[in-house]
């Protein structure tokens, strides 16, 4: 009996030492870029035939390298680098929220003043929420309002129509209570931090955030129409990766997602928030509001399958003010993905290890790929063994493409040659809901169209019963946003539609 004893405490001891003996051998690597992650991004680059990819790394307040590959626009020569300006979108928030930060410590905002205090004429679905919102609660994601993104994106509103609207926004969760990430949320936010400084939200952005930080590869997303070196987007059309049109409807949204910048200036910016505010010696936020953009303001569910996919070992993850929070193989992780018109941007910060990494795609035609790059790189630098993120990434591609190729054949098996059940000139005319109309559907020559607002055209193909496919015009938004519309008959008359576009489902009745 003693004999098994010595036996299993010399396994565990075997046992701890070996992890110890793992956990040592763990070092982050002596070059500033080691040429086998170089190699592998380029690699990648070609295997999933990707136009262009830039990256940026920073560590202990130092640029290790940024870096471009491949071209600005395919069938173009031009090729990225550092200075490349690509749309990070989403990561905009950050700027938004810092842009927030700096007026808070001038003491022209504070964090949880009641958003009304500074847009007197906005309207939310609730008096409680009205008098009680605040810009804490708008830029942590946490007012419990619906996302309603297809009311901006295919309307063609501004953005006094975008503010003017919340009064209609549904309540998904209970006030405080979860995260409902939304654009119209930050625009509300920004608006309110814009109105506190008496400026407009973009001079605000300029004179507070990108000239004093001397980001000068940094503009909105109207600036960078004339811009010359900007990265193209692109996206699989009709099975073929292409070059897109710039979609202009980010104005209406701005404080969510304007922002266009290069790997040269996120690597500055990233220098700030991993120093806590202060870049090449000076201090532009105070420690107190980069804790409260670094710190959970909201909790997001987490499961099992989750956690295991993206290597969390703690059970707290959320939303700070402008950025995601939680861990990455127990490294604290500070993180936001962008998703612009065919761009996709990732930055993640590990504050810890003082060790930022972003990467910039000019194509939606490679799905999973910036968080494939993301973790290679931070990988190396953390010190772990090498995995082939990339690799396992694009194996997943085929079942994507076969279940959107499945879904493509349904569409067309949709298709139906009989008449509908009333005449098409019954169901035009104007349909209104508060939040996503007035929805114009309209007769001409070749059938029925629709139109919402004064924004995106598509052409209604019928479907059977009173049901009809919306094609839309524009190839961008008929390769993803593609959506049924069922009307409602009463006896001779249509009087209402019903839809889910994207996410977000609503009724419109017909005047």
């Amino acid at each position: 009996m003693s004999h098994l004893i010595t036996v299993k405490k010399l396994t565990l001891l075997a046992l701890i030492f070996s992890a110890h003996a793992g956990a040592q051998q763990r070092k982050a690597p002596s070059e500033r870029f080691p040429s086998e992650l170089d190699m592998y991004i380029a690699n990648v680059l070609s295997q999933w035939q990707i136009p262009g990819i830039a990256i940026a790394i920073v560590r202990n307040d130092s640029t290790l390298v940024t870096r471009g590959y491949g071209v600005r626009q395919l069938g173009k020569a031009d090729r990225v680098d550092e200075h490349t300006v690509f749309d990070i979108a989403s990561l905009s928030k950050s700027f938004t929220a810092t842009a927030a930060a700096i007026l808070v410590d001038r003491g022209a905002l504070h964090w949880d003043d009641p958003v009304r205090r500074h847009l007197q004429n906005l309207v939310l679905p609730t008096d409680s929420l009205t008098q009680q919102a605040t810009i804490r609660d708008f830029l942590s994601h946490r007012t419990g309002l619906d996302a309603a993104n297809m009311m901006w994106v295919l309307t063609g509103v501004d953005r006094d129509e975008v503010l003017r609207r919340t009064r209609y926004l549904r309540a998904a969760t209970p006030f405080r209570q979860e995260m409902v990430y939304s654009n119209v949320g930050y625009t509300v936010a920004g608006e309110a931090a814009a109105a506190a400084a008496r400026m407009e939200f973009e001079e605000m952005l300029r004179d507070l955030v990108i000239r004093p930080l001397h980001l000068s590869e940094t503009w909105t997303y109207e600036q960078t129409g004339t811009v010359p070196n900007v990265a193209a987007p692109h996206a699989t059309l009709a099975g073929r990766q292409q070059a897109i049109s710039r979609k202009l409807q980010r104005q209406s949204t701005a404080p969510a997602g304007t922002v266009q910048s290069s790997a040269w200036d996120i690597a500055r910016w990233m220098r700030l928030h991993l120093n806590n505010g202060v870049l090449e010696g000076k201090r532009y936020v105070s420690d107190s509001a980069m804790r409260a953009m670094h710190s959970i303001q909201a909790r997001i569910a987490t499961t099992p399958a989750m956690r295991a996919a993206r290597l969390v070992q703690d059970t707290l993850v959320g939303y700070g003010l402008g950025w995601q929070i939680m861990d990455y193989r127990g490294h604290r992780l500070l993180w936001h993905t962008g998703n612009g018109n065919g761009q996709i941007a990732y930055m993640a910060l590990f504050p810890n290890e003082r060790l930022g990494v972003a990467v910039f795609v000019n194509t939606w035609s490679a799905p999973f790929v910036h968080a494939a790059l993301l973790n290679r790189i931070a990988d190396t630098y953390l010190g772990y063994e090498p995995r082939d993120w990339a690799g396992e990434a694009f194996a997943r591609l085929p079942a994507a493409d076969s279940a959107r190729s499945a879904n493509e054949r349904a569409m067309v098996a949709m298709r139906s040659s009989a008449p509908p059940p009333a005449p098409l000139a019954a169901y035009a005319g104007r349909y209104d809901n508060p939040l996503f109309g007035p929805v114009w559907v309209r007769l001409t020559e070749s059938g029925l169209t629709l139109q919402m607002g004064e924004g995106q055209i598509a052409d209604l193909e019928y479907h059977g019963a009173n049901n009809f496919y919306v094609v839309w015009r524009d190839p961008l938004y008929r390769e993803f946003y593609g959506a049924h519309v069922s009307f409602t008959v009463t006896g001779a008359s249509v009087v209402s539609l019903s839809t889910t576009m994207n996410r977000d489902t609503f009724t419109a009745t017909k005047g």
